[in-house]
Order: structure tokens, then C-alpha cells, then sequence
């Protein structure tokens, strides 16, 4: 309980910024009044992201309460106001409260001050974009590992937008095996460099140093085309792969197409449209009160996994959703699949629908390959929402691969 105190702190600040705002602009009369707000907000405004980039370029870290510095800055701004309805004439001097006399004389008035203030917030913006760094709490490799039970190691790989906490309900059932959940590179708590590629290869090298001979590694979503790739090039021997709700999309086509309907975010980014940069970015702005609001508004998915998935950067959620879901076909990796692998997949799965992955199943066994295919009743999320029938699969796998160890 304790730890969320600091989060209720930020909710109740932001909220009594936004209702005093409310009250200002009530407390303006007439249509003419109501403008000189507008005026002295976007001037406020302007004025208090510009020294909040400063502050985060100097700081390298995002300054907390941003709706409350946008208030302050906007009471600066309009202060002239309340010494007027104090019966305190309008004077030169007040200028001093960030141009109050002046910014109404500049060509273009509230037009001019708007561009200014989208200008600042873009400013803003990409500051904090910039300081989307390594982690310090990470390990030697950049990423965030949380580890659990004792036995044959299994390393299991999330999806796009997630972190090694959607696996909790997976290890809750855990039986013989040690579970290894890093966050994938750019995401959760693992660093965000923004110079990586986020394709598959740099995916897999963040992920080589967790990989030793016997691993069982357990893919889901963007994890299971990861898990793909492994399966058809193996740095190490391993003991099979797992993987879940599979994207196995034929064309890049067809994943923007499918991929279009799963959002607006996403829906953007695939077709490389600016406006996805935005909406992600001011995300990560308000990733303190996003981390909040998140889980009570989807509730279809535990809250620690909602909550993570806003911890990521637009290049490391825009690239890996491009170059790793859009670009990469997984069809040719199972059918180069040098050791064992298994398909789950839901048959109410919505987001990576089912006859992709029981087409390329049915292809990759065809040429040869140890694939496999299971149908559970789930939809993208079994392992969230069926965690004991997907724990009953990794250890029919583990068992099997102990008694052929033996033979």
C-alpha cells in the first residue's frame, strides 16, 4: 500500500491543477475576458516547458508534477488579472509577469501564441525523448531479468508493449523448472538506447547472455517471433521452443493490416504516420500518471502488466513493431527450425489470428521441421488467462526432454 501513496500524491496534484484552471477560466467574463485567458495560458505554458526541457537536458530524468508547472506558470502570467479585479490599474511595469501587457499586441495574438506553445511542447518533448537511457539497476547487458523457481532453466520472452511481469500468473503455477523473464530491450525497466535498431538481431544478441545449453525458451507475441528466430539459428543447444500467440502474418501487407486493428498507436506507427510520434511520446511524458489511470481503465488485463506498457520509448516500440512484427516473417524460421518447437495459440486470438499460425504450422511440418501445433481455449493472452493449461504444456515438454536426457 505504501508504494502507491506517491502515485495518489501525483493524481490528486494534477487533478487540483486541472479544476483551478477550470475555475480561472469560469472566473473570466465574456468572450473578450475568456480570450486574455487563452493568452496568458499558452503564454504560461510556453514559458514552463521551455524550463522544463532545460530541466530534464540538465537533470537527464523528468521533472515530476509537469501539470502543476503549467498552472504556476499560468498564474505568473495572468497575476496583472487578479490586481485588476482588486481595483489595481493595468500598467507598462506589468510586463515583468511574463509580457501581461505586451504578448496581446503580437501579430496574430492567440494564433501566434498557440504555434509557440505547440513549439514548446514539441521542444519538451523530444528532451524527454532524449533521456530515454540505460537503466542503472539493469544488469551488464541493458536488460531487467527477474528470475524464479529452481531447475531447468526457461527463458520467456514478452510481447510488444509488455515486460517480464506479464509472465506473474505463469510463475505462480511453477513446477521443476527456473524461470528467467527479462524485459525485452526498450521496454519495462531494461534500457532504451536510441540508437539501437530493435530488429531481430539486436533483440537476440541483448538476449544471448541469458541463453545456456538445455534452455527451454517460451515466446509470446513479439517474444514468440523472437523465439522463432532462435529456433531456426540456435547459438547454443537448446531443449525446444514455445511459442505463443504467434504473429505468423504471410506478407508485410497483411501484418499492417492486421496490425491496423488493434488501435489507434498502433495503427499509426505502421503506417508511419507523425501523429503516432506524438501520441507515444506524450505518454512517456505522463508515464507517472498513465502508470495510474492504465489499470483502471483496462481492466481485461492485470494491472502490473497494464502499467508496463507504457514503459518504453517511440524508437523502441515504433522499430520493433516495425522491424521485428511487420517485417520479419517467422514462416521461413520454422521451417529451418533445427530443434523442437510447439505452437500455442487461442482460438479466440483476435490480435495474431489463429490460421496464420495453424498455416504455418502445418507448412514448417510439412518441410520437415519438429513443429507442432495446440490449440487452447484463450485468446492472445493464454498464458494470462489460462496460466495452468500453459504451465501443464511447459512441463509435459520439461518431462519429456528429462526422459529423453536419460535414454
Amino acid at each position: 500500500m505504501t508504494s502507491r501513496w506517491p502515485w495518489l500524491r501525483l493524481c490528486l496534484w494534477c487533478a487540483a491543477a486541472v479544476v483551478v484552471e477550470v475555475a480561472l477560466f469560469v472566473s473570466y467574463r465574456g468572450h473578450d475576458a475568456r480570450f486574455h485567458w487563452f493568452t496568458h495560458f499558452f503564454v504560461g505554458a510556453s514559458v514552463a516547458l521551455v524550463g522544463m526541457a532545460l530541466v530534464v537536458r540538465r537533470r537527464r530524468r523528468p521533472v515530476g508534477y509537469p501539470l502543476v508547472w503549467l498552472l504556476l506558470a499560468h498564474l505568473v502570467a495572468m497575476f496583472p488579472d487578479v490586481l485588476f479585479v482588486g481595483d489595481e490599474a493595468h500598467a507598462r511595469w506589468m510586463d515583468v509577469f511574463l509580457g501581461h501587457i505586451s504578448t496581446h499586441f503580437v501579430p496574430g495574438r492567440n494564433v501566434t501564441w498557440y504555434v509557440v506553445f505547440l513549439a514548446a511542447l514539441g521542444l519538451y518533448l523530444v528532451a524527454l525523448n532524449g533521456i530515454r537511457g540505460d537503466d542503472a539497476r539493469t544488469g551488464p547487458t541493458g536488460l531487467r531479468v527477474r528470475r524464479w523457481g529452481e531447475g531447468r532453466p526457461v527463458l520467456f520472452l514478452h510481447g510488444l508493449g509488455a515486460s517480464s511481469r506479464y509472465w506473474d500468473n505463469l510463475a505462480a503455477h511453477r513446477s521443476g523448472y527456473e524461470g528467467i523473464a527479462p524485459d525485452l530491450l526498450g521496454f519495462g525497466r531494461s534500457a532504451k538506447p536510441r540508437r539501437a535498431a530493435y530488429d531481430v538481431d539486436s533483440h537476440l544478441e541483448a538476449l544471448r547472455s541469458l541463453l545456456e545449453p538445455g534452455t527451454l525458451v517460451v515466446g509470446h507475441s513479439t517474444g514468440a517471433i523472437l523465439a522463432a528466430a532462435l529456433a531456426a539459428a540456435p547459438p547454443v543447444p537448446l531443449a525446444g521452443v514455445v511459442l505463443i500467440g504467434l504473429p505468423a502474418y504471410p506478407d508485410a501487407a497483411t501484418a499492417r493490416q492486421e496490425i491496423g486493428r488493434l488501435g489507434l498507436l498502433a495503427r499509426l506507427t505502421v503506417t508511419r504516420n507523425p501523429l503516432g510520434w506524438v501520441i507515444c511520446t506524450l505518454m512517456c511524458a505522463l508515464r507517472p500518471l498513465a502508470v495510474v489511470v492504465g489499470p483502471m481503465l483496462i481492466r481485461d488485463l492485470p494491472p502490473a502488466v497494464v502499467a508496463d506498457g507504457v514503459r518504453h520509448s517511440w524508437p523502441s516500440y515504433s522499430r520493433t513493431l516495425q522491424r521485428v512484427v511487420v517485417d520479419h516473417r517467422s514462416r521461413p524460421d520454422l521451417a529451418a527450425a533445427r530443434i523442437r518447437v510447439r505452437l500455442v495459440h487461442g482460438t479466440d486470438d483476435r490480435e495474431a489470428p489463429i490460421a496464420y499460425a495453424r498455416e504455418a504450422a502445418a507448412a514448417a511440418s510439412r518441410s520437415g521441421a519438429p513443429v507442432t501445433f495446440q490449440e487452447v481455449h484463450s485468446d492472445h493472452h493464454a498464458a494470462v488467462r489460462t496460466p495452468k493449461t500453459v504451465a501443464a504444456v511447459l512441463d509435459s515438454i520439461l518431462a519429456t526432454e528429462t526422459t529423453e536426457s536419460h535414454v
